[in-house]
């Protein structure tokens, strides 16, 4: 059964009072929920208390941070690791009604127009006194957008709401981690623009009011991890209009509209919130010039036409996040729909291209700001992906594209533009292999994705094979594999690390690891436990299942009556500590584009037992143990014999030396050439590739002619067969006058010797190139073409100087240019 809603605690030195809080959770009358608690480097015995409930009850999932990522990352990371149609936060400290959850999925279940509903709430002291109701409920059904923005811009106080049952479909299209004053009733402005609030007149909710509300200095320090004395009343102030700013623009396209919620913003902020220009004015920082300068400029100019909105936030967000000279875009649609493996194949990614000169030519078009934010890479904030509305989605692609010059496209899942080349990265053919219903939009898309794109990349040699036999039009040579690499954070441990791992999960049996679906669907999960079900010994192993929704205790333990099975969630140093204290992960999949946790679990030495099917044979090789998909015996006589001393030990060494052939440099080696190879498909090369680099600024008429000569020279000799001329133009002032001259070259030469040089060589202008596209076209060239009037500073800063050179311009003129 699919979990209906995540219960997300954040929680920092609250043994005091989370018990009771875990109690009061747990004594809902609605009981289809997990409940993930994310501790934040607790030193008050918070971690054993929320040890003794997780093994209590299993929808209870403990996260443990090895650092404090402060409360904002906190909170940001349980939504990541939320699998729920519905979520919801609540502090360590405070107490549910036992019909808080059933309550509000009434409501949801009723309006598929609400995006949150939330109960009256009601202040409690630390003995859990009575203090009164806080403030007033909001309720936003029947309203426009406008409206409901509006009404919960100046109508909301204190940010309880945020506290309520969210649509989790909603929840993904904000912006989280806002480092700013007042998150809360940011992120519920952005929600307001996604659909109504339901406030539910009945007390559900008890918050405790600790000893250190209100105090501005823990406030600052919980937010920023800072003192509150190293910011100015400006800087803060900025920063929170700044934030508004761009949920606005993130969600409303309408210029009229969106002038009047900005000025709104304005306003209210000043109004409600002129006590931070009072109080933080204490702070030993001095105010920052460019923080007043913006705030007045903003409100020297709030009642005029709103252009000045604009220019503001062009200025200091698009323009800055995008760099000025584009050539290629990635739509990181991925991130904004899933955090599965292909999100981590992009951040490998782009964490390769990061601060390198390749690096500066990307841009990645970020979806409602849901793309991991890399340092050295640009970003450019575009609507959220709506798979119904996929035509508008082009079209907005298309725009984008546009503004920005760029030259070529690539998604990260399907998408693309109307015009704008584009290269496809396919992962695998899953649902064309195995029947799924094609006509959903999602594979619609793909296969509008195949169809329009100039090249193709796949992370497999089997994926490569598929893509070919059902799309045979595609030509092969268009087609290159750059298989997935693995993180170093997959390695081998050590056997006090190992024991660390086994000790936090109170883990005292051998164990194996599953990664993926537990039963249903092409990962074969069931074939593991049917097989583990004919050990005679069963009961002396455990069972880790990680990255596994919706899992059903009563259903697995047929397999396994006597086994401990636990679900966990683990971040990768975690995981690799698991795979490297496992007997084996098992891996019994019917398809896989790649198989990324075989390499993994590889790199971290542990032995794999895994299904001969797809591309699994090219990243397992002959360091795994395979078994057929359907042969349950043969899983069982795998699970026993990987347990002897002798072959356990072969499998790891020969799994380390297998995991050594993936690396994400490899495949963004791989993917960045491909990619810069698809900018140049302007330029007609050949097999014989020439390159001359003449010097615009000369005149004219001679230099027609020594290009006239070259031409002449090039058509007539017997060295070259058709070859392809490219003339450098980085420096000329006048694309068209450089057309015009050498069309007249080839008409001069056809009058005046009869040559028509279109019949013995292809000629074509650079364009203006960066330098990753020059290092990518010099090895395709043959030679260099000396002339007399040579611009000598394109032709050094292009790495041309290096070719072979050759003199076919030394004849006399033979024509008149």
């Amino acid at each position: 059964m699919c979990v209906k809603i995540s219960v997300g605690m954040p929680v920092y030195n609250e043994a005091e009072n989370i018990a009771r809080t875990i109690e009061s959770i747990l004594a809902q009358n609605y009981e289809n929920f997990e409940l993930i608690i994310s501790d934040n480097y607790s030193t008050d015995g918070t971690i054993e208390i929320c040890q003794h409930y997780e093994r209590l009850d299993p929808r209870i999932n403990l996260i443990r941070n090895s650092e404090n990522i402060g409360a904002v990352g906190n909170a940001k990371q349980l939504v990541q690791r939320a699998i729920g149609e519905y979520f919801v936060w609540i502090s360590g400290h405070d107490l549910w009604h036992p019909q808080f959850l059933s309550k509000s999925l009434e409501i949801f279940e009723g309006d598929r127009d609400v995006v949150l509903c939330y109960p009256r709430s009601i202040w409690i002291d630390r003995d859990e006194k009575d203090l009164g109701t806080i403030g007033r409920g909001i309720d936003t059904r029947g309203l426009d957008l406008m409206s409901r923005f509006q009404m919960v811009l100046w109508g909301m106080g204190y940010g309880c709401p945020i506290y309520g049952l969210i649509r989790s479909s909603a929840l993904k299209q904000t912006t989280l981690g806002t480092k700013t004053i007042g998150p809360d009733n940011i992120f519920l402005n952005e929600l307001s623009l996604l659909g109504t609030f339901a406030y539910i007149d009945e007390p559900l909710q008890y918050v405790r009011k600790l000893d250190d509300f209100g105090s501005w200095e823990h406030y600052i320090q919980k937010i920023f991890n800072q003192s509150l004395s190293e910011f100015s009343a400006s800087e803060l102030f900025w920063t929170m209009i700044y934030e508004y700013l761009k949920i606005v623009y993130k969600h409303v396209n309408n210029s009229h509209d969106r002038n009047i919620l900005i000025s709104s913003v304005v306003n209210c902020l000043l109004t409600k919130h002129q006590g931070i220009l009072s109080v933080l004015t204490s702070s030993e920082v001095t105010k920052k010039t460019d923080d007043w300068s913006k705030i007045n400029k903003l409100l020297n100019n709030i009642q005029q036409s709103g252009n000045i909105i604009d220019s503001i936030w062009q200025h200091y967000h698009f323009a800055s996040s995008a760099s000025s000279y584009n050539l290629i875009a990635i739509d990181g649609i991925f991130f904004q729909l899933y955090s599965t493996g292909i999100a981590r194949v992009w951040k490998s990614l782009l964490e390769e291209w990061a601060n390198t000169e390749f690096g500066n030519h990307l841009v990645v078009l970020d979806r409602v700001g849901t793309a991991p934010k890399i340092e050295g890479i640009s970003y450019y904030q575009i609507p959220a992906y709506d798979y119904n509305n996929t035509d508008a989605d082009r079209q907005m692609l298309q725009q984008v594209c546009n503004d920005l010059n760029v030259e070529l496209f690539i998604s990260t899942y399907y998408t693309t533009p109307l015009e704008t080349p584009s290269v496809f990265m396919g992962y695998d053919m899953i649902p064309e292999v195995l029947g799924t219903d094609l006509n959903q939009p999602m594979w619609q898309e793909k296969r509008r994705g195949i169809e329009h794109a100039s090249a193709y990349l796949t992370i497999s040699e089997h994926t490569a094979k598929d893509l070919l036999e059902l799309y045979p039009d595609i030509d092969p040579s268009t087609v290159t594999v750059s298989h997935c690499g693995v993180q170093p954070v997959f390695k081998t441990r050590s056997t006090e690390s190992i024991d660390e791992f086994r000790h936090k999960y109170e883990i005292t049996k051998p164990y194996f690891i599953l990664i993926g679906s537990v039963l249903d669907g092409y990962k074969n999960g069931i074939l593991f436990w049917q097989g583990f079900s004919q050990l005679d010994r069963s009961d002396e192993f455990d069972i880790i299942c990680t990255g596994a929704a919706g899992l059903n205790a009563d259903e697995l333990k047929q397999y396994a009556p006597n086994s401990r099975i636990l679900h966990l969630c683990l971040d990768d140093d975690e995981l690799s500590m698991a795979y490297a204290g496992a007997i084996a992960l098992v891996y019994p999949s019917k398809y896989e584009g790649f198989g990324l946790p075989i390499v993994e679990a590889m790199a971290s030495g542990c032995p794999v037992i895994t299904c001969p099917n797809a591309s699994i044979p090219e990243v397992g090789g002959e360091a795994v143990i395979y078994v057929f998909d359907d042969d349950i015996d043969g899983m069982a006589e795998a699970l026993c014999e990987v347990q002897k001393p002798q072959l356990r030990a072969a499998l790891i060494v020969a799994g380390l030396e297998q995991a050594k052939q993936f690396s994400w440099s490899k495949m963004g080696d791989i993917v960045k050439n491909v990619l810069i190879a698809q900018t140049l498909t302007h330029l007609p090369l050949s097999e014989q590739n020439l390159i001359i680099f003449p010097d615009w600024s000369q005149d004219e008429e001679e230099l027609g002619e020594e290009i006239a000569n070259v031409c002449y020279n090039l058509a007539q000799s017997s060295e070259f067969d058709r070859p392809t001329l490219l003339i450098d133009t980085t420096n000329a002032k006048d694309i068209e006058s450089v057309n015009v001259l050498i069309s007249g070259i080839a008409m001069n030469l056809m009058m005046a010797v009869d040559l028509d040089i279109t019949e013995h060589l292809e000629i074509a202008l650079t364009g203006e190139l960066s330098s990753i596209q020059w290092e990518a076209l010099l090895p395709k060239l043959q030679s260099r073409i000396k002339l007399e009037l040579e611009d000598v500073r394109s032709l050094e800063s292009s790495g041309a100087s290096l070719l072979i050179e050759i003199d076919l311009a030394a004849s006399p003129a033979l024509v008149s240019v």
